[in-house]
């Protein structure tokens, strides 16, 4: 389970650099070298979803964990000695 989980941590960092802005996100207005800060706005609102994505991931990790030991507690409980 270590490892699998291990695997997965892995996984998702190697695709961080994919979850950048697209290019639109990423352009520059029209507005000429007024505007700078389009570019920065761009990164960061990639980052911003993917840490909302982070925070769902959590939750729903979270759960999961807690009705599969419930279950296995239950499981324990009601075994017939």
């Amino acid at each position: 389970m270590k490892h699998t989980i291990a695997l997965l941590f892995a996984f998702f960092l190697t695709r961080l650099p994919d979850a950048a802005a697209c290019v639109g996100c990423r352009q520059p207005g029209s507005g000429g070298p007024d505007e700078p800060q389009t570019v920065t706005a761009g990164i960061a609102l990639s980052w911003g979803v993917v840490g909302m994505l982070a925070v769902v991931g959590l939750i729903i990790s979270g759960l999961t964990y807690y009705i599969a030991n419930t279950c296995r507690n239950l499981d324990r409980a009601n075994k017939v000695p």
